[in-house]
């Protein structure tokens, strides 16, 4: 009798074990995970996927799908990646002249971290141009939209690694540049109209981004210091550093690999100026999950980096955690860790990988866009940077979802020959007139 029950509580005991145990859980398409079985997901759950889902998201588990590089980016890494150096503290890189720089990275390379961010700069989904219109809105603790920005332009403008549009590979500059990038000019709120930012990062390694805002209430332009890059602005929880989840300057940072794993992403969420994507409506009564995604997560490999900021008298965050995705390059997730390394801020990006988000795809294009995409681009449709330590929140939409196609105007393109994304746009003085 004794035998028996002993040999029935061992099999019990085995049972807990495999279906819960390190090493056992796992996930498959058509699985729900919810805070009440977050357990079964464990093994791919970052700290920050585990605090949304404990204040009420959902994740539907779909199979993952592989993403295949644009074809003039795939074509452009095997023809230069081979030459492609790195300065011994990584900081640096030369030879670079377009594609992926580091396509095969091995793991136990000191300089393994340095590799995966440099591959991040040069993702191969912002390769000439890019931009979107966008809004965001400011959510509290009680799922309540405190005050919403509206703006018809991002844009970014490569000035290295172009494959598409002349000048190519290179736009050239004195000092040499990386990329431009504007926000704005917002349209909402009243007392921001016609705030816009500019960001110029440089590629020499000892030569500072430099960044200005333009205030129309004041008529000056305020430009940056290197410190002020992780301080929110315009009263949102985004700050530039952060933006699409890594924004900072290789050179100012040291970066280590922390482990090559399997994660849950946002790559395939099928939706595009849809406000469905959010868990609940933002009406105060549903609380902040009305700021969290419930929409489709997928297994991916990413690349998990750690970096330590090393060249500001300054800085707001102790550490940044980025999540790289392995294909994408891109990284869908960061962590930003205070002062006593505790979890502060984090950004998130919903995309919807594809080559035509829905039919009818563009419904007022810009002119000189062509769009005629034989290959699968990144459509960042949605997203937020959030402060768990206050429960707030500034998710955005591209385009927005409160209108249809035909109102937007100047929703996601790539690589196209438009004349909002050239040298000439990314000015102090193309800011200033922007807002008028």
């Amino acid at each position: 009798m004794r035998k028996t029950m002993w040999l029935c509580g061992l099999l019990a005991a085995a049972l807990v074990i495999s279906a819960g145990g390190p090493g056992w859980a796992d996930v498959k398409p058509g699985d729900v995970i919810t805070k009440e079985n977050m357990a079964q997901a464990d093994e791919y759950l970052i700290p920050l996927t585990r605090w949304m889902l404990n204040h009420g998201m959902k994740m539907n588990i779909i199979e993952a799908k592989h993403f295949e590089w644009p074809q003039a980016f795939k074509e452009a890494t095997e023809k230069y990646a081979g030459q492609v150096k790195i300065s011994a503290d990584g900081k640096d890189m030369y030879n670079y002249v377009a594609g992926a720089p580091f396509p095969n990275i091995d793991i136990n390379d000191p300089l393994a971290g340095y590799k995966v961010m440099w591959n991040v700069q040069h993702k191969p989904y912002y390769v000439d141009n890019v931009g979107t219109e966008w809004i965001v809105e400011l959510i509290n603790v009680k799922g309540e939209i405190e005050r919403t920005y509206g703006s018809a332009f991002w844009r970014r403008m490569m000035w290295t690694g172009r494959l598409y549009n002349d000048p190519r590979p290179v736009v050239p500059h004195n000092p040499p540049i990386r990329y431009t990038e504007q926000w704005g000019p917002v349209f909402i709120p009243n007392d921001l109209k016609g705030a816009g930012t500019l960001n110029m990062q440089y590629l020499p390694a000892d030569v500072p981004d430099d960044t200005y805002m333009y205030l129309p209430e004041l008529r000056r332009v305020r430009r940056l210091s290197v410190s002020n890059r992780s301080d929110a602005f315009w009263g949102t929880d985004y700050d530039i550093d952060s933006i699409w989840a890594w924004n900072a300057k290789i050179g100012y940072w040291t970066f280590r690999v922390l482990a090559k794993k399997e994660i849950l992403e946002l790559i395939h969420s099928g939706k595009y100026g849809d406000r469905s994507i959010w868990c609940a409506p933002r009406d105060g009564q549903h609380g902040f999950v009305s700021a969290l995604p419930c929409t489709n997560w997928e297994k991916r490999m990413v690349w998990i980096v750690e970096g330590i900021p090393t060249g500001y008298s300054q800085y707001a965050y102790s550490k940044k955690i980025v999540y790289a995705d392995a294909e994408l390059l891109g990284n869908p997730m960061l962590e930003n860790y205070d002062q006593a390394g505790e979890l502060w801020k984090y950004f998130f990006n919903v995309f919807n990988v594809t080559k035509k988000p829905y039919e009818g795809y563009p419904a007022r294009p810009l002119e000189g866009g062509k769009y005629n995409y034989t290959d699968e681009w990144a459509f960042a449709t949605n997203g937020m940077m959030g402060d768990v330590q206050l429960n707030h929140a500034s998710p955005w939409d591209a385009p927005s979802g409160y209108t249809k196609p035909q109102d937007w105007r100047n929703e996601w393109y790539f690589n196209e020959n438009v004349r909002i994304n050239t040298p000439e746009t990314f000015t102090i003085s193309y800011l200033i007139q922007s807002a008028r």
